[in-house]
C-alpha cells in the first residue's frame, strides 16, 4: 500500500468449520466473490485431473480470456499450491480473479476480484501490479476440500493493487490492459495511483482509525474520481495512538533527536492530479497533536508548531498508475491545505486532540 494511508478492516465475521452451508455458490457470486455465469466464450470443462483451486475458480464453466497474461507470467493454467493466477470470464466488462494458492496441504485461496472495467496493469522494477481505478478488490481468503468446496473463509484487509511476481511483467500489463480497455470506459491510471493511497496494500500494520468528518468537510464528494486538476484535496486523514517521530525530526531548541519517540499523531494524504503533465503527487503530512495553533482560514486549514515536529513525506504517481518511492522533506514547522469548511474541520481536529 502506499506506503502511507491505510484502510480500514473489511467488516465481516470470520467463520469456523463448515461453510458451505452458508456459503453456496450463489451467495459468493452475490457477494462479488465469484464470476457469475454468462454466455461469453465456450464452458471450460474442468479436467479430471483439476486441482481443487481449479474446481473452485472454474465453477462457472467460462473459458479464461487472460490466459495470454498467465503465459506471460509463467503462470501454469492450471492453479496448484504456492502458485498464481488470472482468471478473466464473463460478458464485457467481466470480472477479474487474481488467485493466490498457498504452499502446503490445506488448500487455502486467496481470491481478488474486481470488474475489469475498473482495473489497470503496470510493471515496476520486474513486478507486474494490478490496481483498481476507484474502490478496493473483493479480498477473501477460502479454505477447500478436495473437491474444491468452501470448508472455510474469512475477509481479508481492504487493498487496490496487487503485486506479483512475472516472468515478463511488461508483456503481461500489456495483455491486461488490452483487455481491460476492451471490457469499458478505460480508467485514468493516475487518479487510480492516488487511489491506491487511500485504500492500502492490505497490510494490517498500516489499519488505522479514519479521522471521521474531516475530509468530508474539506474535500468536494466523490473522492479522488472527483479530484479538480491541479488543485490540492485533502483525501485521507487517519489518527495513530501509537506514532513515532521519524528520523528527521529534531527538537530546535534543544538540538534534542526525537526519532522514535511515541506522540499520538494524524495522518493527512493530500493529492494533487496534473493532467498537462501526466502525473500526480501526493503530500503525507505526520502531524503531532501538539500543535500551537489551528487556524481556520478562508477556504483553508493551517497547523502550526513551535518547531519542525511535523514531518512532511512526497511520493509521485506517473502516467502509468505507478508510484515513486517516498522522499522525505524533514521537519516543518507549518502545513496548510484547502478545506471547503474550514472551521469545521479546525472543530474537528480539537475534538481529536482532546481525547
Amino acid at each position: 500500500m502506499g506506503a502511507f494511508s491505510r484502510a480500514a478492516i473489511v467488516l465481516g465475521v470470520t467463520l469456523a468449520g463448515s461453510v458451505a452451508a452458508v456459503f453456496g455458490a450463489d451467495a459468493l457470486r452475490d457477494a462479488g466473490y465469484l464470476a457469475e455465469p454468462g454466455e461469453a466464450g465456450a464452458p471450460a470443462a474442468v479436467a479430471p485431473a483439476a486441482t481443487p483451486f481449479d474446481r473452485f475458480i472454474q465453477a462457472s464453466g467460462l473459458q479464461n480470456q487472460a490466459t495470454a497474461a498467465n503465459a506471460a507470467c509463467g503462470f501454469g493454467e492450471s492453479l496448484s499450491a504456492g502458485e498464481s493466477g488470472f482468471w478473466l470470464v464473463g460478458d464485457a466488462p467481466g470480472v477479474l480473479g487474481v488467485y493466490r494458492a498457498e504452499a502446503g496441504e490445506a488448500h487455502v485461496l486467496r481470491s481478488f476480484t474486481a470488474s475489469a472495467d475498473n482495473l489497470v496493469a503496470y510493471s515496476e522494477y520486474g513486478e507486474l501490479f494490478v490496481q483498481t481505478g476507484d474502490g478496493a478488490f473483493n479480498s477473501r481468503t477460502f479454505v477447500l476440500d478436495e473437491a474444491g468446496e468452501v470448508i472455510f473463509t474469512e475477509p481479508l484487509l481492504e487493498r487496490a493493487r496487487i503485486a506479483l511476481t512475472c516472468e515478463d511483467a511488461q508483456a503481461a500489463a500489456t495483455e491486461l490492459n488490452t483487455l481491460f480497455r476492451a471490457s469499458g470506459p478505460a480508467v485514468d491510471p493516475i487518479r487510480s495511483g492516488l487511489n491506491a493511497f487511500v485504500v492500502g496494500d492490505g497490510y494490517e500494520d498500516w489499519v488505522y482509525p479514519r479521522v471521521d468528518g474531516l475530509v468530508e468537510a474539506c474535500a468536494p464528494a466523490g473522492g479522488v474520481a472527483a479530484l479538480e486538476d491541479g488543485r490540492t484535496t485533502l483525501i485521507a486523514a487517519e489518527f495513530d495512538v501509537d506514532a513515532r517521530f521519524g528520523e528527521a525530526i529534531y527538537h530546535d531548541m534543544s538540538g534534542e533527536s526525537l526519532a522514535g519517540s511515541s506522540e499520538p499523531m494524524l495522518y493527512l494524504t493530500l493529492a494533487t492530479v496534473h493532467s498537462a503533465t501526466e502525473h500526480g503527487e501526493i503530500a503525507y503530512y505526520r502531524a503531532p497533536l501538539s500543535w500551537t495553533d489551528l487556524l481556520a482560514g478562508d477556504d483553508v486549514v493551517s497547523l502550526i508548531y513551535r518547531y519542525e515536529a511535523m514531518e512532511q513525506v512526497g511520493f509521485s504517481v506517473f502516467a502509468n498508475g505507478s508510484r515513486s518511492h517516498s522522499e522525505s522533506a524533514g521537519g516543518v514547522m507549518d502545513a496548510s491545505f484547502p478545506c471547503a469548511d474550514p472551521q469545521q474541520a479546525v472543530e474537528i481536529l480539537r475534538a481529536v486532540s482532546a481525547g
